[in-house]
């Protein structure tokens, strides 16, 4: 069968790869080839303002030892989601009773976007209902002008009742709100939202 160019390359040393991710501390990439296979590859482009983005299409060069891009296919002139570095964090509107925790030591709801493609939030939020088992209940809307998501779940950090063995489970659905449910029929007192991220949607 005969060679195929992009995953042999001109001469063993190119590839065409897409990216997936980008680790802006490390200037690396997280890339894969057009046979599925994932590898790292530096992001550092000298003398040009390009800045390399998630899902596009390059091809890499690795002539001196580590792979680095070295031309560019398609991608740009399409809109990013992705910031080109983490943005600051933004408040979360809390709705259905649920508020911000009034305690200093308690962090604001609030939520970022990553340079790597995370939507991510924090804060402790107090004093709202509880949905009943098996239904969900939309407890914040994240910023305005956030991207869309894919569905994220976790199991949140919350002050529940003496001798309730159940958790709180927190989503970020579509439409860009955070919701909750409950294991077992109780009302947190508070709920940590800190661990709650999901990936921004590209594609």
């Amino acid at each position: 069968m005969a060679a195929n160019a992009a995953t042999y390359g001109i001469g063993w040393t190119v590839k065409q790869i897409t990216i997936r991710e980008i680790d802006p501390e490390r200037t690396v990439a997280r890339c894969v080839d057009t046979e599925g296979q994932m590898l790292d590859v530096s992001t550092a482009i000298h003398r040009t303002g390009i800045r390399p983005q998630v899902g596009q299409v390059w091809l890499i060069d690795r002539t001196f030892a580590s792979w680095t891009l070295c031309a560019f296919i398609s991608g740009f002139g399409k809109p990013t989601l992705i910031p080109a570095s983490t943005t600051p964090w933004e408040p979360v509107e809390t709705i259905n009773g649920w508020v911000p925790s009034a305690s200093e030591t308690d962090p604001k709801p609030a939520a970022r976007l990553t340079a790597d493609g995370w939507i991510e939030l924090s804060g402790v939020i107090y004093n709202g209902p509880a949905p009943t088992v098996g239904q969900t209940l939309i407890v914040a809307k994240l910023p305005a002008g956030f991207p869309p998501s894919y569905r994220g779940n976790v199991v949140l950090g919350s002050q529940i009742p003496s001798g309730v063995t159940g958790y709180v489970r927190g989503s970020i659905v579509p439409g860009n709100q955070v919701s909750i449910a409950v294991s077992q029929a109780h009302t947190p007192t508070w709920i940590d939202l800190t661990s709650l991220r999901t990936r921004i949607r590209v594609e």
